[in-house]
């Protein structure tokens, strides 16, 4: 067993915060209650067999698997039938079970929230392994068009976006360069290794611009520390809410607008 087999890629980041593979099995952390320990083991049932109604007894298996007692399926089915989340029919003698609209946003949002930990901590003198965090957790995701704000910028964000693989439109809003003709250069460089990467760069004249964070592909993420300090001080990466992020979206266009082309 593997989480793979039971989420979209895009998933599997969120789901290993409390789900643990160990060996041949797949361990649910405590924090979930029952209740969404069965609505999750319809969720994955359904991804395995890629059908959207799967019978009672696979259900309980999973639950069961998982680390759940047998004796409380029942009770939580019957609530999350009450709630409106699951929905049951018989086809002949075989018990069929189905998540509702609201039981499917409800594990969406498990997986945003109880499970995926919306904010994840990059101590300081990580510098490695904050950059691999980063590169799962973030430049993973992005789609063809990523939207950076960084006030203070460096190299090393050349060295963070160098793992996207795929082709994307890069557009990084800042206020300071450091060691401009040095980054000048390298983003010269940067520019004939990879291809694929087409990296536009603006600065914002004034001092208006403070938080960093990225935004692409409907994802919006923000990030504690500027991307060149990344792993030299504490810092927290947070996935922020749709709502939030139009917002910060249409700040960034409007900024993107007045500032100024680099080099």
């Amino acid at each position: 067993m593997n989480l793979n087999d039971y989420f979209p890629k895009e998933e599997v980041e969120d789901a290993k915060y409390a789900i643990h593979e160990f060996h041949d099995k797949l361990l649910l952390d405590d924090k979930p209650s029952d209740k969404n320990a069965l609505l999750l083991s319809l969720y994955m049932c359904s991804n395995r067999n890629k059908q959207s109604e799967i019978t009672y007894d696979e259900v309980r298996k999973l639950f069961v698997t998982l680390g759940r007692k047998e004796d409380n399926f029942a009770v939580n089915l019957f609530n999350a039938k009450k709630e409106g989340l699951v929905g049951e029919r018989e086809e002949g003698k075989v018990k069929l079970l189905g998540l509702k609209v609201s039981g499917l946003k409800a594990v969406k949002n498990m997986l945003g929230e109880t499970i995926g930990v919306k904010t994840w901590l990059i101590e300081s003198g990580k510098v490695y392994s904050g950059k691999k965090l980063f590169q799962e957790l973030v430049m993973s995701k992005t789609g063809s068009a990523t939207k950076i704000c960084d006030p203070y910028c460096g190299t090393r964000i050349l060295d963070l976006i160098s793992g996207i693989k795929q082709k994307c439109n890069i557009f990084l809003l800042t206020q300071t360069i450091d060691k401009k003709e040095t980054f000048k250069r390298e983003l010269n460089d940067f520019g004939k290794e990879f291809q694929h990467l087409k990296v536009e760069v603006r600065i914002f004249n004034g001092k208006t611009l403070h938080d960093r964070y990225m935004i692409s592909d409907g994802n919006c993420w923000s990030i504690g520390s500027s991307l060149k300090d990344l792993g030299n001080k504490d810092t927290t990466i947070t996935k922020l809410e749709d709502e939030v992020r139009y917002a910060i979206e249409e700040m960034f266009d409007k900024r993107w607008r007045e500032a100024t082309p680099f080099p």
